[in-house]
């Protein structure tokens, strides 16, 4: 595995990059300075400069809140995830530093899922580095072309690919004790014959402080929007029998009681 530095967050300590952007601001925040958008040169510098990578080739996805690009750690493809913080040209002081923090703490807070996924013994990108708001990790894919989502393949086998799935899943679960949150056909990667767990920075940690009736939600949530997907190949599965089965597997020890409580109304 390529190695890389990991860079502790602190929302009280500034990062590498929050102090590099406080020196290109002169300290000013994005109410008094015209912040542009994190562009593949603002991308290159920045990974090279912080030891995540020794080249930066392309943009291959734009999201919501992050871009992915690939890259290279000598000679081995990489995977870059860049969460973007120079959307706040018009917000007020306070809302830049948050926003900072927040992109901050998505990058950290992923490094730390597929962390934990990947050494619980789940199919997901390895994490090799972060600083600030970037990410690297294990390129998916062959040569430099990364491995399709789910949305964009067309299987062989449905049933079986739907049971490696779930189990993939339910090893995310039971082992790792997350709920990914936002599991669908574009955060799963098919590759090799086998599904690929990615984008988990919404993560839901399944701990003896959680909310099981939010778990309960989230994990129904998620198992629903895959098996919505596989009605496309004629599959039907049981939605309850499911999240039974993900339930019996684990719940924490002090939480066993948690249907006598108040419910949970999700959005």
């Amino acid at each position: 595995m390529v190695g890389g530095p990991v860079e502790k967050f602190n929302p009280l300590k500034p990062s590498a990059i929050s102090q590099k952007r406080e020196r290109q601001t002169d300290g000013k925040w994005a109410k008094q300075v015209a912040i542009k958008e994190i562009t593949l040169e603002d991308v290159r510098h920045d990974a090279i400069e912080f030891g995540l990578a020794t080249e930066v080739l392309a943009q291959v996805k734009a999201g919501k809140e992050a871009s992915i690009f690939i890259a290279k750690w000598k000679e081995h493809p990489i995977m870059l995830k860049a969460y973007r913080l120079w959307r706040s040209a018009q917000a007020s002081n306070e809302r830049g530093v948050f926003t900072l923090a927040k992109m901050q703490m998505l990058a950290a807070k992923e490094y730390d899922v597929l962390k934990e996924s990947f050494q619980a013994g789940v199919t997901v990108p390895t994490p090799i580095g972060r600083v600030g708001n970037y990410i690297t990790m294990r390129f998916i894919g062959d040569g430099l072309d990364p491995a399709p989502q789910l949305k964009d393949v067309h299987l062989e086998n449905p049933n079986q690919a739907l049971d490696a799935i779930l189990e993939e899943y339910l090893k995310m679960y039971r082992d790792a004790n997350y709920v990914h949150g936002d599991l669908s056909k574009y955060n799963i990667l098919w590759w090799q014959n086998r599904p690929w767990i990615i984008d988990v920075p919404q993560a839901y940690t399944v701990g003896p402080w959680a909310n099981m009736k939010e778990v309960v939600f989230l994990l129904r949530r998620d198992i629903k929007n895959l098996l919505s997907y596989f009605k496309r190949y004629g599959i039907k599965r049981n939605l309850d029998e499911i999240v039974d089965v993900f339930l019996s597997e684990y719940v924490p020890e002090n939480l066993r009681h948690y249907d006598e409580v108040v419910p949970f109304r999700g959005v």
